[in-house]
């Protein structure tokens, strides 16, 4: 199928994305710049002159404009083949884990409808064994999904009657409201991991929880693709997927191509994150460090020497577990590290004396000591 546009709407996009912009003035700047008489003018000098105008067909020039409207559009729209979009979702379901004796974990996968079950299964577990803290990581690179999705991970936290978010659709003056339908199951202190692989879904859980002052972000800043997409079919092989809706906080504030920036800025390659994903085990196998094994006393007794073993092991060219660069999820490290020392400093009050006058002709100031006392 052709797209037959005007010349217009053709030259403004094709013409940014065949100009090379130079270390002066950069490319948008310029293309705004320009009339629309000159950029004109410029396609017919370029069909006419160019030393292979004849290779600038109107197809070609169709196929720049449409190039260069979607580079433009960014995140509002982009070209999905028929395959990809009938692809299934892998059935993975929500990772929970406990991380310390006080931190409890939790990831959405996909997130879809039914990963709010499990969520308020797991919170509901938390809450009754006292867990004090919660990490919420925002971070799996799930496809754009269901608004309502989102309001219903949402109701999990916000209390009944809550404006949540709105939802405005183009062509229409109201916007659809989202509003909390029940009591929340976790009350309790919450972080929230996000990076720039997190989903639309993602990004609008941790901008209504961030803007109500009810978690702590911690990562690198989002992609502002919350919006609500739609998909319609271009031919028998590719698809056309479109904002169609954008997701607003309470005062109406718009976070497409903007982005959740979070409280504690931290940065991990999306690669090692992926890699950390993907590996089979518990999520603390990227947290914590494992002392290697080495010849002890319950060694000699059990008559084992786990160091021989190992040197002859790399000896004959073996590579151990122990040799390779152990991967570390350092955005979830600061966040336990983080919650950790609150849970030592609560536990560890300290009552400071009042300051005792010095003695007559004393020349040494006196030392404040701190005295440990037991929490209420």
């Amino acid at each position: 199928m052709k797209l037959m546009l005007t010349w217009p709407f053709l030259a403004s996009f094709a013409l940014a994305s065949e100009a090379v912009p130079t270390a002066e003035v950069a490319l948008p700047e310029k293309v705004e710049a320009v009339s629309q008489t000159a950029v004109q003018t410029a396609f017919q000098i370029l069909r006419s002159e160019y030393i292979r105008g004849s290779e600038l067909t109107f197809d070609e020039l169709n196929r720049a404009a449409f190039q260069g409207l979607l580079e433009r559009l960014d995140l509002g729209a982009e070209l999905v083949s028929k395959v990809e979009s009938e692809r299934p979702l892998m059935k993975r379901t929500l990772l929970a884990e406990m991380l310390t004796p006080q931190i409890a974990y939790l990831r959405p996968l996909n997130f879809v409808e039914g990963e709010v079950a499990q969520m308020e299964t797991h919170l509901k577990k938390f809450q009754a064994e006292k867990v004090p803290y919660l990490i919420l990581d925002l971070r799996s690179a799930a496809p754009a999904g269901n608004f309502a999705t989102a309001s219903a991970m949402l109701d999990l936290f916000i209390p009944r009657g809550e404006l949540l978010f709105k939802l405005k659709q183009v062509g229409r003056e109201d916007a659809q409201l989202f509003i909390a339908s029940r009591e929340p199951v976790w009350t309790q202190p919450l972080v929230l991991l996000v990076d720039e692989e997190t989903c639309n879904l993602g990004e609008t859980i941790a901008a209504v929880l961030q803007d109500r002052k009810q978690a702590l972000l911690v990562g690198s800043k989002t992609k502002g693709g919350t919006v609500s997409y739609e998909t319609l079919p271009l031919d028998s092989q590719w698809l056309l997927r479109f904002a169609r809706a954008e997701m607003l906080l309470g005062d109406d504030r718009s976070l497409f191509r903007v982005g959740v920036t979070p409280d504690f800025p931290l940065q991990l390659p999306a690669g090692v994150k992926r890699q950390i994903f993907d590996a089979a085990g518990p999520v603390k196998d990227s947290l914590f460090d494992h002392s290697r094994l080495r010849y002890n006393e319950a060694a000699l007794i059990a008559r084992k020497n786990p160091e021989l073993d190992s040197y002859i092991r790399r000896s004959a060219g073996e590579v151990l577990e122990d040799d390779r660069p152990a991967l570390r999820d350092t955005v979830l490290q600061r966040a336990v590290d983080m919650l950790g020392a609150r849970t030592h400093l609560e536990s560890s009050a300290l009552k400071w004396p009042a300051k005792k006058k010095r003695p007559s002709g004393g020349t040494q100031p006196s030392v404040k000591k701190a005295e440990p006392i037991t929490p209420p």
